[in-house]
């Protein structure tokens, strides 16, 4: 443990119920718990119970379905194993097609072979050792490696490469093959899905693992056991009260467990996944557990990374809807409710259509001047949100400014372009600025990288020509051309930003004639203010990605 408090009680409370268990399954021999006498069968009452106890050795190897051999060994002189020979070759045998001609045919024709001339690679010393183990210790050998070459039923020369599990049934050796194929396939199986499975008797202490464990612990694949103190080592510090807590509940209770540990294996600590059941019969006491796990350590870090970006989508989802109704409310206070002018024998009108995303820098100007001459613009900053906000709010207010100067739209159009380029790189906006001098019926305007106007003239929309300068803030230093238009009573001056217009799958021509061509359709609209609704419903998409404003003014005399 690692002296943390806490840690060391809930071990302690493993081990105490670990012992309590064991205390459980003493171990019996027949002398200290004698059973009943054995209860011997009459041969009368069932003939087969006469039978010789050989034939129960061939229907028994015959239900193994591996390829089985009960084989004898043959000694020498000093008693060391030389070969094994043949007792009993099961029906798997038979069958076999890689098996040796030795041992074909019915159960008894292998009688007596001998399994080194049968299977010329069996015999190596790692085989000889484990069997001389066998049969001194009576403990299983398993997944030994054994090679074996013989011709094939079309009598081409094969290899082929097996595992060999030896068994202590007497005097005798019960051999079964495993083709290497089938183990080879289940470490794969384990090695890509990074799973492993151990199985704890509580009668010995033994814990057996498979070999994706093994490597899940840093160790060899070939690494078969391993202490349970060994295992526990390798929880890390922080995950073993917890580890400690579902053992002792699945030991206590019978209940299966399912837990997230962390384990020091190859690299950095790896994240497990732990699924665990006891093993008992039937209702009689806890005899172990058998537990798989499952390095989950992508899984959990993809897991992590992606509530990671859920919460930070969501965190930006909530400062967009604050900044967009704050945003909202700004541009509702800074833009103007309508646009009129008194006695200059004009009529104006305005619409304006919100996007379906955040909100745009849309902005107009109708004011009239002190010298009885009129200011009408329409213009558009770059982006959305607060920022767009507030450079309309600084050129839109700029322009009201500069206008009652009495300068040119040349000049307002430059004094405009040098507060956008002062403001920041990033500050740059489109419009079209215009001066009406009512007194000579003429309309001057400059063009600063914003879509042309349209003038409607005896029920026919065109595109006025517009001399095309950069938008504010992109060239400091650059001037501006005016535009000349004379206007005649009943003629009709439209304004707009690019909202109204741009379609990501439509070009940009086909656009403008699209709005020419709704103009001329509501031209006979009595109100100004009806034919700029329409326009701007029949301009407007089911999804409006940017904001619009359509500016008109119609000149009555």
């Amino acid at each position: 443990m690692d002296g943390r408090a806490g840690q060391a009680d809930w071990g302690e409370a493993l081990r105490r119920t670990v012992r309590r268990l064991r205390e459980e399954h003493p171990g019996r021999s027949p002398e200290l718990a004698p059973g009943p006498p054995p209860l011997v069968p009459d041969a009368a009452l069932d003939p087969d119970l006469a039978r010789p106890p050989e034939q129960d050795l061939y229907r028994l190897l015959d239900a193994v379905p591996q390829a089985a051999v009960l084989a004898e060994p043959v000694r020498d002189g000093d008693g060391a194993v030389l070969d094994l020979a043949v007792v009993i070759a099961n029906e798997a045998v038979v069958r076999h097609p890689h098996h040796p001609e030795q041992l074909s045919g019915p159960f008894a024709a292998g009688h007596g072979v001998s399994l080194r001339e049968a299977y010329p690679g069996l015999w190596t010393e790692q085989v000889a050792d484990a069997v001389e183990e066998v049969l001194r210790t009576g403990h299983a050998a398993r997944a030994l490696p054994v090679r074996w070459d013989g011709a094939g039923p079309d009598g081409t020369a094969r290899s082929r490469r097996e595992r060999l599990t030896v068994h202590r049934l007497g005097r005798r050796l019960l051999l079964l093959w495993t083709d290497d194929r089938t183990e080879q396939a289940a470490r794969a199986a384990q090695r890509i899905a990074r799973v492993g499975w151990a199985e704890w008797s509580l009668r010995d202490g033994r814990l057996d693992i498979s070999p994706g464990l093994a490597v899940l612990l840093g160790r060899t694949p070939d690494t078969a056991t391993l202490s349970v103190p060994e295992v526990l080592a390798r929880v890390t510090e922080t995950a073993r009260p917890a580890l400690y807590r579902a053992l002792d509940k699945l030991l206590t209770t019978g209940a299966d467990i399912d837990v997230l540990t962390e384990l020091y294996g190859i690299g950095r600590p790896r994240r497990i996944r732990l699924v665990a059941e006891v093993v008992r019969d039937e209702d009689g006491p806890i005899e172990g557990l058998r537990a798989v796990l499952q390095d989950v350590t992508e899984l959990y870090e993809s897991q992590r990374r992606l509530r990671e970006q859920q919460e930070e989508t969501e965190r930006q989802a909530r400062r967009a809807d604050a900044e967009h109704t704050v945003v909202k409310r700004l541009q509702d206070a800074l833009q103007p409710r309508s646009a009129t002018l008194v006695g200059l024998g004009v009529t104006t009108a305005v619409a304006y259509r919100p996007a379906e995303g955040p909100v745009g820098g849309d902005w107009f100007k109708v004011r009239q001047l002190p010298d009885g001459r009129a200011l009408l613009a329409v213009g558009d900053a770059r982006g959305h949100g607060l920022d767009a906000v507030a450079l309309m709010s600084m050129l839109r207010h700029a322009l009201a400014g500069l206008a009652f100067t009495g300068a040119l739209v040349e000049s307002l159009g430059g004094w405009l372009n040098r507060i956008a380029s002062d403001d920041s790189d990033e500050s740059t906006a489109t419009a079209i600025v215009s001066r009406y001098y009512p007194d000579r019926h003429l309309l001057r305007w400059i063009c600063a990288g914003h879509p042309p106007p349209v003038l409607l003239r005896g029920g026919r929309a065109t595109l006025l020509p517009a001399e095309v300068g950069p938008p504010f803030g992109v060239l400091p230093a650059v001037g501006y051309r005016a535009v000349e238009t004379l206007v005649r009573p009943g003629d009709t001056v439209l304004l707009y930003t690019d909202g109204l217009i741009e379609r990501r799958d439509q070009d940009i021509d086909v656009r403008l004639a699209a709005l020419c061509a709704a103009v001329e359709a509501h031209a006979a609209e009595p109100e100004l203010q009806d034919l700029v609704d329409a326009v701007v419903r029949d301009m407007s998409g089911p999804l409006s990605e940017d904001d619009a404003t359509l500016l008109a003014f119609r000149f009555d005399r």
